[in-house]
């Protein structure tokens, strides 16, 4: 499967890979990493099976990107990523979704919009959605203020199916940037677009 690396609308091909010490055994491992370290935050870690010219490439800068990959089973049942060196499948994706928030808010993972709304607690109406369409592989929490309680929000690993659209957004203070964008996994490729963007170009 391709890897993409999705930041709140900007589709980047493959994912880098980071080094993670893991504390008692005292190890290196190759993984993809979401979230962050400290209070009120979590950090999602994906370990990755490299492949031997891209695992010495690692051992040496200690970072490496890869742009496709398979999911695989650690020893104890949990998911990890497999690079492979060839993209067959047009099916699905991987995405690493590094979904920020907005000052004092929080973020969203999901499915298109159902046609539907709600009322906030102040009576303007929102759209709704449906629910997040993707095989969630790893999950991280990113957070603002020493205790993350200015705002938090999920940063995750997931497997999207093609075909079918989906969405993060975005609650807080944005500063005149988009509280959501949506993506479409098609022909191989994955798009991205703004609800004014897909209104007037209808790409999907």
């Amino acid at each position: 499967m391709k890897i993409y690396t999705v930041e709140s609308g900007n589709v980047i091909e493959g994912a880098k890979v980071d080094s993670f010490t893991l504390k008692g055994a005292g190890a290196t491992i190759p993984a993809i990493l979401v979230g962050e370290e400290g209070r009120g935050r979590r950090l999602g870690v994906l370990p990755v099976q490299l492949l031997p010219e891209k695992y010495k490439e690692w051992q040496e800068e200690g970072t490496v990107s890869i742009h496709s990959a398979e999911v695989g089973e650690t020893r104890a049942g949990k998911p990890k990523l497999i690079e492979s060196s060839g993209i067959a499948d047009t099916e699905k994706c991987i995405c690493v979704f590094r979904t920020r928030i907005g000052y004092r808010g929080a973020n969203e993972h999901t499915g298109d919009r159902d046609g539907g709304t709600e009322k906030d607690f102040w009576g303007a109406e929102h759209p709704t959605f449906l629910p997040f369409p993707g095989e969630v592989l790893c999950e991280g929490i990113v957070a603002q203020g020493d205790a993350g309680r200015m705002g938090s929000g999920s940063q995750i690993v997931a497997v999207m199916p093609a075909g079918i659209v989906f969405r993060t957004g975005y609650s807080g203070r944005l500063y005149g940037e988009p509280p959501e964008h949506y993506y479409l996994f098609r022909d191989g490729q994955l798009l991205s677009a703004t609800w004014e963007e897909r209104e007037v170009a209808e790409i999907f």
